[in-house]
């Protein structure tokens, strides 16, 4: 499975520590665990982060008074940035970046990026948004080209040791997690500097959005987080809620422990539980509930919008004969779920942009690339997966026009052939 760490095989490659999450996570749950303060379930929805207001909305779906708001202030910062320019009769461009789940497989997307700048010709994307490993990119991807040393540097240097200390006798007997994921969040802490946080927030100023999702464990529901309203905001706090949310965003349910979040509610306070944004969406940028039909009668003009989706993985499973074993069965069940939620993803961004309107162009790792990472973060294989993105990029074989197994052709069905008898 495609997940932050490493890619579960069927063939049976992968670590046991986390193959066996299934088996272990039943002893683990024979442990006893002091009671959280959980947010109750009446105010699940109108829980907000302690000291920050209008910085998520749910990525799945979200009521209409919120939904209006969140339009309403997007389509002031659109008149601002491009509203002389629609006066003068020029229609603006914005083009869009997404960034899916995927661990040490993220180095597909730096390599690409970091391709992209060497040919003169990368978008300063308007906006940004990443899952997961696709989070920790993200920022860096929002900021520009100046920034892609650091992506090199992370997606070919970093190795297991540098993300995560197992801690699996612990986290059987009483903790919730298999992992502690301290490496990893020093790591973010390392790059996530508060120089970076007032550069994204004066962008954002400017009108450009970046979004990093989570998942609420508690309600099952993905969390969209506006990073940019978070680093513009200069609350106490900022930066530690910034880098949280990059940790809680790769952080593996099981595997790894989740993030909490202080919350207010119904005039209280309490915590909510995040993992991995990849647990229910593995890309995600297109709201079905936004059309960007109607965000352009709002603010009065016309805007053309591209999208770019990088898929940082494979998008067919690699077929293999499973043994009849739990760790065989785990690892490939977990596998074909990630593939198959990211196909999904594909097809409901591209049904979306139809509606909307947006060009949309997909990429992702192709099959000829047969390299096999030897641990959850392999120097050796990213390097070579960040190669590949580059070569790809500069080939200019890198983009496809339609998700995966797409056709937007029609066969008469007097001329679908009719099987033998």
């Amino acid at each position: 499975m495609m997940w932050f760490g490493h890619k579960l095989t069927a063939g049976g490659s992968a670590p046991r520590l986390t193959v066996s999450l299934l088996c272990l996570a039943l002893l683990a749950a024979c442990a006893q665990n002091p009671p959280r303060n959980g947010v109750p379930v009446a105010y699940m929805d109108e829980a907000t982060p302690v000291g920050f207001k209008n910085v998520r909305v749910w990525g799945d779906h979200n009521d209409a008074e919120k939904v209006k708001a969140l339009m309403l202030r997007r389509a002031d910062r659109l008149k601002d940035r491009y509203g002389e320019a629609a006066e003068a009769g020029q229609t603006p461009r914005l083009k869009f970046l997404a960034l899916s789940g995927g661990g040490q497989y993220g180095a597909f997307s730096a390599g690409i990026l970091t391709a992209w700048s060497e040919t003169g010709q990368r978008p300063m994307f308007d906006g940004v948004t990443g899952i997961s490993t696709g989070a920790i990119i993200a920022p860096f991807a929002f900021l520009g080209p100046d920034y892609d040393p650091v992506l090199e540097e992370v997606y070919t240097t970093l190795s297991t040791e540098d993300v995560a200390e197992s801690t699996v006798f612990s986290g059987l007997l009483a903790g919730s997690a298999l992992a502690d994921t301290a490496p990893l969040a020093e790591k973010i802490a390392h790059y996530i500097t508060p120089e970076v946080l007032d550069k994204i927030g004066d962008e954002y100023r400017k009108g450009r959005v970046l979004y990093v999702g989570t998942t609420n464990i508690d309600v099952g529901r993905s969390v969209m987080w506006d990073m940019g309203q978070i680093a513009a905001s200069k609350q106490p706090g900022s930066l530690k809620l910034f880098r949280d949310i990059i940790l809680a965003s790769a952080a593996i349910p099981i595997a790894f422990p989740p993030v909490f979040f202080a919350v207010e509610a119904n005039g209280r306070i309490y915590e909510e539980m995040h993992v991995d944004g990849g647990v229910t969406s593995q890309v995600n940028i297109l709201s079905p509930q936004i059309p960007y039909y109607l965000m352009d009668e709002l603010i009065g003009f016309h805007i053309n919008r591209e999208l770019y989706v990088i898929v940082n993985g494979p998008i067919i499973p690699p077929p293999a004969v499973v043994e009849p074993r739990f760790y065989e069965i785990g690892s490939a069940s977990l596998n074909t779920l990630w593939y198959a939620q990211t196909v999904g993803d594909l097809y409901k961004i591209h049904a979306i942009a139809e509606r909307d309107s947006v060009g949309v162009r997909y990429t992702w790792i192709p099959k000829s690339f047969e390299a096999e990472p030897l641990e959850q973060f392999d120097p050796a294989f990213m390097s070579a997966l960040f190669a590949e993105g580059q070569k790809l990029l500069k080939n200019d074989t890198l983009w496809h026009e339609f998700p995966p197994d797409y056709t937007a052709e029609t066969t008469p069905l007097e001329e679908i052939e009719t099987p033998k008898e």
